[in-house]
C-alpha cells in the first residue's frame, strides 16, 4: 500500500467533518452515527500514520564506536 500525507490528510478532514455534523443535530440517533464515523475514519488513519512514520523514519541511535 502507498501510504500519502494526502491521505491522511483526507480522513482527517473527513473524520472532522463528521464531528462538526455531529454537533449541529439534535437527533440522539444522528449524533452517534456521525461521531462512529468519525471514530472509523481515524481508525483508518492509524495504520498510514504509523507506515508513513516507518517510511520517513531515520535511525534513532547511531554507534558512536568505531
Amino acid at each position: 500500500m502507498t501510504v500519502s500525507c494526502e491521505d491522511l490528510e483526507y480522513y482527517h478532514r473527513r473524520a472532522a467533518e463528521q464531528l462538526e455534523l455531529a454537533e449541529r443535530t439534535s437527533e440522539p440517533a444522528a449524533v452517534a452515527a456521525h461521531v462512529a464515523i468519525a471514530e472509523r475514519y481515524l481508525e483508518i488513519c492509524e495504520p498510514i500514520r504509523i507506515a508513513a512514520a516507518r517510511n520517513a523514519r531515520e535511525p534513532r541511535l547511531k554507534p558512536t564506536f568505531g
